[in-house]
Formats: structure tokens, C-alpha cells, sequence
């Protein structure tokens, strides 16, 4: 596994002395990791982390040396913990926040992972900032879990779930797609890492000229490009669409090829569509209408719901909710 600056792969005997300076003997990462102490590298004991297909080391791609170690622990068939240490020579670089990040896309997507755990002794907020930069968020408390260097200690947990890498927002214009689009953003874990891209940043709307669905397929491959561009760029994408046809929706399932997409129907009562449409005042009248009855596909969706019953926010919570 590689990042920018770090290769992820099997520690090697060839790596003692520099887990030696990095781990074991740095009183430092001792406070945080979890690691017998070794006063010289003939002290450390790798027979347990050589050919262990749990621990990878963390090197630096210019030197090609052990900077630290990620591991996970604990799996079942869903879930595991993660444990990483990173000597203090190299902290305030980022590199364990950019280790982490590439091991849960691992977890996730090669190991077939749904959670992650991770948990650190209260107090040490740096350990926090990477789980928070990294996505995860709080989990629970646990009081005095495990004695370690002779100290009772108190654990905080963070975890997080596996979140597709696409979520289409599909249904009949004025259906209020973008609403729940912008309320489900905030609400993603690693929010800042989700973009929103939607039909209507490439369409010119008018009050006096219908779309088309020649119009909308026209547009679709600088849309599809940049959600291409996205997903490659490591960013969760909500897309926010009006399909009405095979072709187009045809042309959105190549753009998402090998990422995971969730489908959600978002749409409301005729009544409704009629009513926000003319409010709105940037729709020919009749699209909500036209755009409902020749939406595609009409069923087959991982989620349906109803955005005259309920508002964006809690809309939002519901798709979060059903996410694997």
C-alpha cells in the first residue's frame, strides 16, 4: 500500500533496529503505544509481528525505513480495532494521519470491514486529532480498561462505519434533492471530504423553456467526468439528479464503475412538487410534472423516501442511518 509519502507492507528482520529507535525504545511512543520497552535492539522481539498479516510497517517512500507500525486487531466478521505508533522524531508531519486514512481504505475496501475501532488513552489529543482528521468520531468510554506501565488506564473509543463511495440523490425536480444533499454532507463522517455535484450546475434553467432529455444527456459527460474525478480524488460524492432515461442513468453507472454507489429515491406527492415548484419561480412550469412521470428507473432503489413528509436534516439522518 502506498500515499504521497509512505509505503504500507510486512515488516521484515532487516527492520529491527529501526522499530528498535521508533517503537520499542522510545519512551515517548511508550506513553501512547503499547510496546514492551528494549534497552538495546537485541531485546526486541519481532517473532510475533514478522510475517503477521495484521501489522504493517509505516516507511517513509524516500528512505524506505520503518518510521512506525499500523495494525489491526480483534476483527469479526464485520468489525476490528486498529492500534498504530509512529516515532516522536516524526510527529507534527502528518504521517500517521496519512497511514491511517490509506488502512482503513484497506480495511474497508480489501479486508471487507463495515466498522472500525480505534481507542487511546484519555488524554493524549494528538492520538484524537488523527481518529477525527481520519473521519471517525466518539464512540464510548471505558473506565480504566487495562493497566499499563503500572497506571490504571481510561480508554476512549472512536469508530467508524463503512460509507459508499457515491450517494445518488435521484427524483423529480422540486422534489427538494438539494436540501437533502447539503443536510446529508454535514452529517457524513469525514464531511469535509464529500462533494456535492448536481444536474443543475450544468444546465442553463429557464421559466420559459423546458429540459429536455437531450438536453440533460449533453451535459452528462462533463458531469460524469467530474464525479469520475471525485470518487479518483478519494472524496464521498453526493450526486444530486433528475434521470429520465436509461441512457443517462446508463452513463452515471460507468462514471461510479468499481466504487460503490447507494441509490435513493427522494420524492414527494404531486400536490407538493406543483406548490414548491411555483415558489421556487426558476422552473418552466410543468417540469416537476413531466420530470416525475418519466423518472428512471421507477423502482430498485436501496432507499426511498418521502420529502414531503419529513425536512432535509432529518431525511439526511435517515439515509446516514441505513448506510452499511
Amino acid at each position: 500500500m502506498q500515499t504521497e509519502r509512505l509505503i504500507l507492507d510486512p515488516v521484515t528482520e532487516s527492520d529491527r533496529q529501526d522499530y528498535f529507535i521508533n517503537i520499542s525504545h522510545d519512551r515517548k511512543v511508550l506513553e501512547t503505544f503499547v510496546c514492551r520497552y528494549a534497552e538495546t535492539p537485541e531485546e526486541v522481539d519481532l517473532s510475533k509481528i514478522i510475517g503477521n498479516p495484521d501489522i504493517f510497517a509505516i516507511r517513509l517512500k524516500r528512505t524506505r525505513r520503518l518510521i512506525g507500525l499500523v495494525l489491526f486487531f480483534g476483527a469479526d466478521d464485520s468489525s476490528c480495532e486498529i492500534g498504530y505508533g509512529i516515532g516522536s522524531e516524526y510527529w507534527n508531519n502528518g504521517y500517521t494521519t496519512e497511514a491511517v486514512k490509506r488502512f482503513l481504505e484497506y480495511l474497508f475496501r480489501e479486508k471487507g470491514f463495515k466498522t472500525v475501532r480505534a481507542s487511546f488513552f484519555t488524554g493524549n489529543e494528538a492520538s484524537r486529532r488523527v481518529m477525527e482528521k481520519c473521519g471517525m468520531t466518539y464512540d464510548h468510554f471505558s473506565e480504566k480498561e487495562l493497566t499499563y506501565l503500572g497506571v490504571p488506564r481510561d480508554l476512549t473509543y472512536y469508530s467508524i462505519r463503512l460509507k459508499p463511495d457515491a450517494i445518488l440523490l435521484n427524483g423529480p425536480s422540486s422534489a427538494g434533492k438539494s436540501s437533502v444533499a447539503k443536510a446529508l454532507r454535514q452529517l457524513l463522517p469525514g464531511s469535509g471530504d464529500a462533494a456535492i455535484i448536481s444536474l443543475d450546475d450544468y444546465l442553463q434553467m429557464s421559466t420559459n423553456e423546458p429540459i429536455w432529455e437531450d438536453d440533460v444527456f449533453s451535459v452528462m459527460p462533463r458531469m460524469c467526468k467530474d464525479v469520475s474525478a471525485a470518487l479518483r480524488d478519494g472524496k464521498t460524492v453526493i450526486i444530486d439528479h433528475v434521470i429520465t432515461s436509461p441512457r443517462i442513468y446508463s452513463a452515471l453507472e460507468n462514471a461510479v464503475a468499481g466504487f460503490r454507489m447507494k441509490t435513493v429515491l427522494v420524492s414527494c406527492d404531486m400536490e407538493t412538487l406543483r406548490l414548491r415548484e411555483a415558489e421556487r419561480g426558476d422552473r418552466c412550469v410543468g417540469s416537476a410534472e413531466a420530470s416525475l412521470q418519466y423518472l428512471y428507473p421507477k423502482k430498485g432503489y436501496d432507499l426511498c423516501v418521502d420529502s414531503g413528509s419529513a425536512r432535509p436534516a432529518a431525511l439526511a439522518e435517515v439515509i446516514i442511518g441505513s448506510l452499511p
